[in-house]
Protein backbone atom coordinates (compact mmCIF):
# COMPACT_ATOMS: atom_id res chain seq x y z
CA UNK A 1 0.00 0.00 0.00
CA UNK A 2 1.16 3.28 -0.97
CA UNK A 3 2.03 5.54 2.30
CA UNK A 4 3.86 8.43 0.54
CA UNK A 5 4.14 10.40 -2.45
CA UNK A 6 6.56 8.16 -5.08
CA UNK A 7 7.14 8.32 -8.46
CA UNK A 8 7.46 6.00 -11.04
CA UNK A 9 9.02 5.75 -14.57
CA UNK A 10 7.35 4.27 -17.68
CA UNK A 11 9.47 2.10 -19.95
CA UNK A 12 9.03 0.72 -23.40
CA UNK A 13 6.84 -2.42 -23.19
CA UNK A 14 9.71 -5.32 -24.89
CA UNK A 15 10.46 -8.80 -23.49
CA UNK A 16 12.78 -7.31 -21.10
CA UNK A 17 10.44 -5.07 -19.36
CA UNK A 18 7.36 -7.63 -18.70
CA UNK A 19 6.26 -11.08 -20.02
CA UNK A 20 3.30 -9.74 -22.00
CA UNK A 21 4.06 -8.36 -25.29
CA UNK A 22 2.96 -4.96 -26.17
CA UNK A 23 0.58 -6.43 -29.01
CA UNK A 24 1.79 -4.60 -31.78
CA UNK A 25 3.30 -6.61 -34.74
CA UNK A 26 6.38 -6.92 -37.38
CA UNK A 27 5.74 -8.35 -40.33
CA UNK A 28 7.45 -12.08 -40.95
CA UNK A 29 6.61 -14.45 -44.21
CA UNK A 30 7.84 -17.57 -41.68
CA UNK A 31 5.05 -16.30 -38.53
CA UNK A 32 2.33 -18.67 -38.49
CA UNK A 33 -1.21 -17.46 -37.49
CA UNK A 34 -1.83 -17.72 -33.66
CA UNK A 35 -4.74 -18.61 -32.22
CA UNK A 36 -4.47 -18.98 -28.76
CA UNK A 37 -5.33 -15.56 -26.83
CA UNK A 38 -3.76 -17.03 -23.76
CA UNK A 39 -0.13 -17.15 -25.42
CA UNK A 40 -0.84 -13.35 -26.09
CA UNK A 41 -3.48 -12.68 -28.44
CA UNK A 42 -4.11 -14.41 -31.82
CA UNK A 43 -2.95 -12.96 -35.14
CA UNK A 44 -2.79 -13.47 -38.56
CA UNK A 45 -0.07 -15.35 -40.22
CA UNK A 46 2.63 -13.65 -41.34
CA UNK A 47 3.08 -10.94 -38.25
CA UNK A 48 4.74 -11.66 -35.03
CA UNK A 49 5.74 -9.74 -31.91
CA UNK A 50 8.78 -7.55 -32.59
CA UNK A 51 11.97 -8.62 -31.09
CA UNK A 52 15.20 -7.19 -29.68
CA UNK A 53 16.79 -7.68 -33.58
CA UNK A 54 14.13 -6.36 -35.63
CA UNK A 55 14.99 -3.04 -37.68
CA UNK A 56 14.31 -0.04 -36.32
CA UNK A 57 12.48 1.22 -38.84
CA UNK A 58 10.57 -2.04 -39.17
CA UNK A 59 6.62 -0.69 -39.65
CA UNK A 60 4.34 -1.68 -36.88
CA UNK A 61 0.30 -3.09 -37.55
CA UNK A 62 -2.28 -4.67 -35.71
CA UNK A 63 -3.11 -8.14 -35.27
CA UNK A 64 -4.68 -8.03 -38.55
CA UNK A 65 -2.42 -6.49 -40.72
CA UNK A 66 -3.65 -2.98 -40.41
CA UNK A 67 -0.85 -0.28 -40.43
CA UNK A 68 -0.46 1.89 -37.32
CA UNK A 69 1.92 4.19 -39.09
CA UNK A 70 4.63 3.90 -37.01
CA UNK A 71 7.93 2.31 -36.81
CA UNK A 72 9.46 0.61 -34.36
CA UNK A 73 12.12 2.78 -32.48
CA UNK A 74 9.64 5.30 -33.05
CA UNK A 75 7.15 3.42 -30.82
CA UNK A 76 9.70 2.55 -28.07
CA UNK A 77 10.75 5.93 -27.60
CA UNK A 78 7.87 7.54 -25.95
CA UNK A 79 8.87 8.08 -22.20
CA UNK A 80 6.83 8.64 -19.64
CA UNK A 81 6.82 9.41 -15.27
CA UNK A 82 4.24 9.03 -12.61
CA UNK A 83 3.57 10.84 -9.15
CA UNK A 84 1.35 8.75 -7.46
CA UNK A 85 0.12 10.16 -4.13
CA UNK A 86 -2.06 8.88 -1.33
CA UNK A 87 -5.47 10.43 -0.88
CA UNK A 88 -6.99 11.28 2.73
CA UNK A 89 -9.95 8.57 1.72
CA UNK A 90 -7.42 5.91 1.11
CA UNK A 91 -7.27 6.26 -2.81
CA UNK A 92 -3.97 7.50 -4.63
CA UNK A 93 -3.45 10.30 -7.02
CA UNK A 94 -1.76 9.53 -10.35
CA UNK A 95 -0.87 12.26 -12.62
CA UNK A 96 1.22 11.11 -15.67
CA UNK A 97 3.35 12.85 -17.79
CA UNK A 98 4.13 11.67 -21.46
CA UNK A 99 5.98 12.35 -24.60
CA UNK A 100 6.70 10.62 -27.79
CA UNK A 101 3.18 9.53 -28.11
CA UNK A 102 1.62 8.75 -31.22
CA UNK A 103 0.32 12.45 -32.30
CA UNK A 104 -3.31 12.97 -31.57
CA UNK A 105 -3.52 9.50 -30.28
CA UNK A 106 -6.44 8.35 -27.88
CA UNK A 107 -4.25 6.64 -24.65
CA UNK A 108 -5.79 5.49 -21.40
CA UNK A 109 -4.31 4.25 -18.35
CA UNK A 110 -4.88 1.02 -16.51
CA UNK A 111 -3.20 -0.96 -13.79
CA UNK A 112 -1.96 -4.43 -14.80
CA UNK A 113 -1.40 -7.37 -12.09
CA UNK A 114 -1.83 -10.92 -11.04
CA UNK A 115 -5.34 -12.13 -9.96
CA UNK A 116 -5.10 -15.61 -8.75
CA UNK A 117 -6.06 -17.62 -11.13
CA UNK A 118 -7.23 -15.65 -13.76
CA UNK A 119 -3.69 -14.71 -14.40
CA UNK A 120 -2.62 -10.60 -15.65
CA UNK A 121 -5.98 -8.21 -14.72
CA UNK A 122 -6.26 -4.82 -16.80
CA UNK A 123 -8.16 -2.50 -14.44
CA UNK A 124 -8.53 1.13 -15.26
CA UNK A 125 -7.29 3.17 -12.40
CA UNK A 126 -10.83 4.53 -11.27
CA UNK A 127 -12.32 1.43 -11.42
CA UNK A 128 -14.76 2.76 -14.35
CA UNK A 129 -12.72 4.38 -16.78
CA UNK A 130 -14.91 6.86 -16.82
CA UNK A 131 -11.30 9.42 -16.32
CA UNK A 132 -8.57 7.27 -17.65
CA UNK A 133 -8.46 8.64 -21.20
CA UNK A 134 -6.72 11.42 -22.80
CA UNK A 135 -5.72 12.26 -26.27
CA UNK A 136 -1.93 12.94 -27.17
CA UNK A 137 -1.39 16.45 -28.48
CA UNK A 138 0.11 17.31 -32.53
CA UNK A 139 3.41 16.74 -30.93
CA UNK A 140 2.95 13.22 -29.07
CA UNK A 141 2.61 14.74 -25.64
CA UNK A 142 0.10 13.68 -23.17
CA UNK A 143 -0.79 14.59 -19.06
CA UNK A 144 -3.06 12.80 -17.20
CA UNK A 145 -4.44 13.45 -13.29
CA UNK A 146 -6.54 10.50 -12.38
CA UNK A 147 -7.46 9.22 -8.57
CA UNK A 148 -8.26 5.86 -7.64
CA UNK A 149 -10.60 4.99 -5.31
CA UNK A 150 -8.69 1.90 -3.67
CA UNK A 151 -4.82 2.08 -3.03
CA UNK A 152 -2.48 0.77 -5.79
CA UNK A 153 -0.73 -2.39 -4.74
CA UNK A 154 2.53 -2.10 -4.45
CA UNK A 155 4.60 -4.06 -7.89
CA UNK A 156 1.40 -3.63 -9.68
CA UNK A 157 2.38 -1.94 -12.74
CA UNK A 158 0.80 1.14 -14.55
CA UNK A 159 0.14 0.33 -18.39
CA UNK A 160 -0.30 3.55 -21.24
CA UNK A 161 -2.37 1.57 -23.57
CA UNK A 162 -2.55 3.15 -27.29
CA UNK A 163 -5.90 2.73 -28.84
CA UNK A 164 -5.48 2.75 -32.74
CA UNK A 165 -9.25 3.23 -33.38
CA UNK A 166 -9.24 6.56 -32.13
CA UNK A 167 -12.16 5.61 -29.29
CA UNK A 168 -12.36 5.75 -25.37
CA UNK A 169 -13.23 1.85 -24.45
CA UNK A 170 -13.60 3.11 -20.80
CA UNK A 171 -13.45 0.36 -18.42
CA UNK A 172 -11.76 -2.04 -21.18
CA UNK A 173 -8.70 -1.41 -22.16
CA UNK A 174 -10.52 -3.26 -26.03
CA UNK A 175 -9.19 -5.58 -28.11
CA UNK A 176 -5.67 -6.13 -27.50
CA UNK A 177 -3.90 -6.72 -30.54
CA UNK A 178 -6.44 -5.06 -32.76
CA UNK A 179 -7.39 -1.64 -31.44
CA UNK A 180 -5.87 -1.29 -28.17
CA UNK A 181 -1.96 -1.60 -27.78
CA UNK A 182 0.27 -1.55 -24.65
CA UNK A 183 2.96 0.91 -24.93
CA UNK A 184 4.22 1.89 -21.90
CA UNK A 185 4.56 0.10 -18.72
CA UNK A 186 6.33 1.50 -15.36
CA UNK A 187 6.25 -0.75 -11.72
CA UNK A 188 4.24 0.80 -8.87
CA UNK A 189 6.73 1.22 -5.85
Amino acid sequence: MLLALSSATFQPITAATTSQPAHVYVRDSSAPALTDAAAGGPHDAGLRFPGDNDAPSAQLSNAHGGALHVSLAEWRAATGSADLAPTPDGGVRVHAAFKGLMPAGRYSLFIRQLAGRNGVVLTPVDITGAADGFFADKDGNGDIAVQSPNPIPSNAQLVLIYHSDGSDHQGSPGNLGVNAHEQLIARVP
